[in-house]
Parts: C-alpha cells; sequence; structure tokens
C-alpha cells in the first residue's frame, strides 16, 4: 500500500528529532508499504495514497492540536491513532468520526469510541530499537529510584521522593518530553543507570509509555494499581511489576498505602528482578512498535480486505 503518516516531524542541530511515529513509519516500510510523509494540517491530494494514517503526537510548536479529520472526512481510506484522550475526549471523540478505522491507546476511555463502526484498542508500546535493556547489561546502576515523566507531571514522584529521603535511597526524576530536542537514547541511557524504576498514572491512562518502556528496560518497576485502567488487560501485579496502593472510586483519588514497602521490595527482593524479567520478555513479545503496527494493518485487512 501507499501510505501517508501524518506526523510532526521535527529537527534539532541538523538531525531529525526520533519519535514513536518515526518508530511507526520505520515499521512500515520495513513490512513494505511505500510510506508519504505530511504534516498535520489536512493534505489537499490524497488521490495517490492507500491510506492516511494520523498519529497523535502532541501539540506542536505553537500549542495547537491538528488532523487531517478535525473539521471534515479525509478523502481517502482513513485511520487515525489516539494516545492521549485520557487529557481530550471531547475533541478524539468528535474527530474520530471522521476517519474510517480508529485505534486508542487508553483503555479507561473505549466508551469515547463506542458508536463507532470501527475501534480498537491499541495500547501504548515502545521500540526496542531505543528501549531495551540487554543493551546496557554491563552498566551498574548508580541511582536507587527514577521517575522520568512530562513536565506537567513531574509532582506524580513526590510521595517516591519522600519515602526516598526517608530512607536514604537516591533518586533522579526528570522531563522527557522536550519535544523539540532528541530524547533517545538520552532518556534509555537514564533509566539504565536506576535500579528501579517508578511510574504513577494519572486520569487512568496506564498503561502509559513509561510502563512500557521500564519493563523494557529491564528494571523492576514500582507502580499504582488502578483497576480502571488497562494494566490488569496486559500484566499481573507481583508478576509483572511491583504495586502499591490503588485508585479510591468513592473518593477520586490515589491512595498510596504501600508505597514504601514496595519501594523497599523492588530494591532489595530477588523476587522483584525476576518480575523484571518476566515483563520484559513480555513486553518484547506482545507490546513492540512491530507488534501495533501488525495489529492496525490486520485490523484493515479483516474489515475491508486491504492491506
Amino acid at each position: 500500500m501507499r501510505i501517508m503518516v501524518a506526523h510532526l516531524a521535527r529537527v534539532w542541530k541538523d538531525q531529525v528529532v526520533e519519535t514513536y511515529a518515526r518508530s511507526m513509519i520505520r515499521v512500515l516500510r520495513e513490512r513494505g508499504h511505500t510510506v508519504i510523509e505530511a504534516g498535520k494540517t489536512a493534505h489537499a491530494n490524497y488521490s495517490d495514497v492507500d491510506l492516511l494514517l494520523d498519529i497523535d503526537c502532541g501539540r506542536d510548536e505553537t500549542g495547537k492540536l491538528d488532523w487531517h479529520g478535525e473539521t471534515v472526512v479525509p478523502q481517502c481510506r482513513s485511520a487515525v491513532y489516539l494516545i492521549d484522550t485520557h487529557g481530550h475526549p471531547t475533541l478524539h471523540g468528535r474527530i474520530a468520526k471522521n476517519y474510517d478505522f480508529v485505534f486508542f491507546a487508553v483503555w479507561a476511555k473505549r466508551d469515547v469510541f463506542s458508536g463507532l463502526d470501527s475501534a480498537h484498542w491499541c495500547p501504548n508500546f515502545t521500540d526496542k530499537r531505543w528501549f531495551d535493556g540487554s543493551d546496557y547489561q554491563g552498566l551498574v546502576p548508580s541511582v536507587d529510584f527514577g521517575f522520568f515523566g512530562s513536565k506537567g507531571g513531574l509532582d506524580r514522584a513526590d510521595r517516591m521522593k519522600t519515602a526516598a529521603e526517608k530512607n536514604k535511597w537516591t533518586y533522579q526524576v526528570r522531563q522527557v518530553n522536550y519535544q523539540e530536542r532528541h530524547r533517545w537514547p538520552y532518556t534509555a541511557e537514564a533509566m539504565a543507570n536506576c535500579k528501579v524504576l517508578f511510574n504513577h498514572g494519572q486520569k487512568h491512562d496506564g498503561p502509559n509509555l513509561r510502563v512500557i518502556e521500564s519493563m523494557a528496560m529491564q528494571r523492576p518497576l514500582v507502580t499504582d494499581f488502578d483497576p480502571m485502567d488497562g494494566m490488569s488487560k496486559l500484566f499481573t501485579p507481583d508478576e509483572h511489576f511491583i504495586d502499591y496502593g490503588n485508585f479510591i472510586k468513592e473518593t477520586g483519588t490515589y491512595s498510596y498505602e504501600g508505597l514504601e514497602q514496595a519501594m523497599y521490595q523492588a530494591l532489595h527482593s530477588p523476587h522483584a528482578q525476576a518480575a523484571a524479567a518476566s515483563a520484559y520478555d513480555l513486553v518484547m513479545k506482545n507490546h513492540l512498535v512491530e507488534n501495533r503496527i501488525d495489529q492496525i494493518l490486520e485490523v484493515m485487512k479483516n474489515e475491508h480486505g486491504c492491506y
């Protein structure tokens, strides 16, 4: 197929910034498809493409969220991959109606797309080209705990920092989403330098990118357990991660009960290393960019006979 992929392409210091959209483009080409890259604003001529794949890439440099199908129906067969529906449910629900195929990453927001003919859960994933703990086997981590997240969500690590300071554990909290700058392989290098990785969900977005990336880095993961999100659909507490607290539906708040104990276990227990190894194997088998591209192509093949 000739596939137009709409994404945000950025250059920093004369080099293209690698993103998960570019990972998807690479795999589509490896699968034998011709890829035409396009920006995120509506393209005037779709006559030479078999499919438009519009990928959620966040805000552009001006703060806008642009989509080919934001106000019109693209004049070709089209698919959209929506990642941040927990932050933009109304927008995503509105634009999704203008695409033939809808793929969404946030399990907890599946009801936003319940009335569509073709809507499919397509969870977050990672790319082993950039996140693979086996590439860092010779590295001895120097930091006990690490959290790597978006600029506006770094306060999610405050309770972790308090527990670490109380127990004299070292930690690192760092922003990873400098949109215009290179973040790979630097994020993986920083993760590899941590003995344990920490996560705390927001707006029931699990499993978020940090979960999948942390597991791919072969480090024990300490994360909250939210029965409303999709974590339990893909991973099992204790078998793949060390959980603490949960979401309390009655109060609409998260509990941090058991966090300090979970951190101690992840740092000192051989079981935590076994869970990290099990999670790594599962991610490498089921949750890489190749898996998601194959899912997208398989849906189109089964529903409309195109591939």
